[in-house]
């Protein structure tokens, strides 16, 4: 079976980001947001990724993308991965990472996680602009 999704932000980005992928992809299961308030601190965000763990349930497999290193969200995703066996956690959160979990059926944990890590690397790219050449429109000598 394919691991849960949970997608970890500070402010709403994991919710937009996953109601934009359900805009290019359609309905998408097993996908779970925790997203952090200015209010919530280590301790109310804690809960509310403890009440989707409780979701759920405890023991199946779970990839965490948290929206950047080191933040709190980042930082309480990693403190469950230290506690539970079967939770992974990617960072650097981006749309392709949703959109690619949604459409594969990668079953297994590990592969998952290393496959979405990859998935939003290769998403990131300075875009160039292509020389102009004679005749087209604003070409100057």
């Amino acid at each position: 079976m394919k691991p849960k999704l949970i997608l970890m932000s500070h402010g709403q980005l994991a919710e937009q980001l996953r109601q934009s992928a359900e805009m290019i992809v359609g309905d998408i299961e097993d996908v779970y947001t925790v997203c952090m308030s200015d209010s919530d601190g280590l301790k109310g965000i804690s809960q509310k990724l403890q009440l989707v763990f409780d979701d759920i349930g405890i023991h199946e497999p779970v990839v965490i993308i948290a929206d950047m290193m080191a933040g709190t969200p980042g930082n309480v995703a990693f403190g469950a991965m230290l506690n539970q066996d079967h939770v992974r956690v990617v960072t650097g959160l981006n749309l392709p990472m949703v959109i690619e979990y949604a459409v594969s059926d990668e079953d297994d944990l590990d592969q998952m996680s290393t496959f979405l890590c990859t998935v939003g690397i290769e998403a990131i790219r300075t875009l160039e602009k292509p020389p102009r050449t004679s005749g087209e429109e604003g070409y100057e000598d």
